[in-house]
C-alpha cells in the first residue's frame, strides 16, 4: 500500500438516481481504506448526510445509458487527479494491502468480464460466458477481454482521450434482436455500455494512440466481476476490489453485503458462494435475498 499513490487518485461515484445513499457509502467506506485519496459524488441532488470529506457536484438526472455517455465524454470535467477510481453502490475497495502501485502504469485497469471480442481465422465474432478462454493463445487467435468499469482505475488520458481525439468515434451497430409485446432492442455484446466501448470496441484504436490497458493477469488480480475459468486457481483474498450488480453494500458499521439473489440462486453461479465466503472471511456479514 502507497498513500503517495492514493493522492494521485480520485474516488469517485457517478449517479443519475435522486438517492445516491448507496454511492455515499461506497465512497466513505472507500476512502477510509485509502488515506490521501480524494472523493467525489456526482449526483442530481447533495445527500443531507454527505460526509464532510466527500465534494459533491451536481450532475442532471441520467438513465443508464446517459451515465455511459458521461463516463465517456465528461468524466474528465469533474476529475482534477491523475487518475479516476470508478466505485458504485455495488462495487467497492475490498483491501488496500492488495493495492499494487504498478496499476498507475495504465490508462485503464478493470476486472475482466465474462464478455470478449475475438479475431478468429474464420472471422471475428463477441464471445460470452468465458468462453474465450478456450482461445486464450490459440494460433490465429486474439482475445480482446472487456475489462469492467463499475470498479476501474483512469487516467486523464483515458477520462479525455474521446475529447481530444474525435477521430476515434463511438460506433453503434443496429440492434441483434428486437422483440414485440413490448418492443424492445438488444444487443447481445451490450455495445451500448461505456466499458464495453472502450476496453472492446474502441481499444485498438485507443492503443494506437499510446494509451495502456491492463493485461488480463493484472486486471484478474485487480478486481473480480463474477468468476470464470479466468480466475483458476486464484485467491479471493489477494484481490483489490469488486463489482457487481448483484451484492450491494448495505452498511458499513458493520460492513454487510446483501445480494439481490436467493443462495439457492447464488449456488446456481459459477463460483459465487466461494466469493461469498470470501466476504465472510474479511469480516463482511453476508445477506441473501432469501
Amino acid at each position: 500500500m502507497s498513500s503517495a499513490a492514493f493522492e494521485r487518485i480520485t474516488i469517485v461515484s457517478v449517479s443519475g438516481l435522486p438517492d445516491a445513499t448507496g454511492a455515499v457509502r461506497s465512497l466513505a467506506w472507500c476512502q477510509q481504506q485509502m488515506p490521501g485519496a480524494r472523493a467525489l459524488l456526482c449526483s442530481p441532488l447533495a445527500p443531507a448526510d454527505l460526509p464532510a470529506s466527500i465534494e459533491w457536484r451536481a450532475i442532471q438526472a441520467m438513465n443508464y445509458h446517459e451515465y455511459s455517455w458521461f463516463m465517456l465524454f465528461a468524466l474528465w470535467r469533474v476529475v482534477e487527479t491523475e487518475f479516476a477510481l470508478i466505485v458504485q453502490d455495488d462495487g467497492w475497495v475490498l483491501s488496500t494491502d492488495n493495492w499494487h502501485d504498478d496499476y498507475l502504469q495504465y490508462d485503464y485497469v478493470g476486472a475482466p468480464i465474462h464478455l470478449a471480442h475475438v479475431d478468429a481465422p474464420d472471422g471475428a465474432r463477441w464471445v460470452r460466458q468465458f468462453a474465450w478462454c478456450e482461445d486464450m493463445g490459440r494460433p490465429g487467435y486474439t482475445v480482446t477481454p472487456v475489462l469492467n468499469g463499475g470498479f476501474s482505475l483512469r487516467s486523464q488520458r483515458l477520462m479525455r482521450a474521446l475529447v481530444e481525439h474525435p477521430d476515434i468515434r463511438v460506433s453503434i451497430p443496429p440492434p441483434d434482436l428486437i422483440s414485440d409485446d413490448p418492443l424492445r432492442m438488444y444487443w447481445h455484446n451490450d455495445v451500448l455500455l461505456e466499458d464495453v466501448q472502450l476496453s472492446g470496441v474502441l481499444r485498438s484504436a485507443l492503443e494506437a494512440k499510446g494509451l495502456r490497458f491492463a493485461p488480463l493477469d493484472i486486471a484478474a488480480r485487480f478486481a473480480i466481476e463474477h468468476a470464470g475459468a479466468v480466475h483458476h486457481g486464484m485467491d479471493a483474498l489477494s484481490i483489490f476490489g469488486h463489482h457487481s450488480k448483484l451484492r450491494k453494500l448495505a452498511s458499513i458499521q458493520p460492513p454487510t453485503i446483501r445480494y439481490t439473489i436467493s443462495h439457492a440462486e447464488a449456488g446456481e453461479l459459477y463460483g459465487e458462494l466461494d466469493l461469498a465466503e470470501m466476504f465472510r472471511r474479511r469480516g463482511y456479514q453476508v445477506e441473501f435475498a432469501d
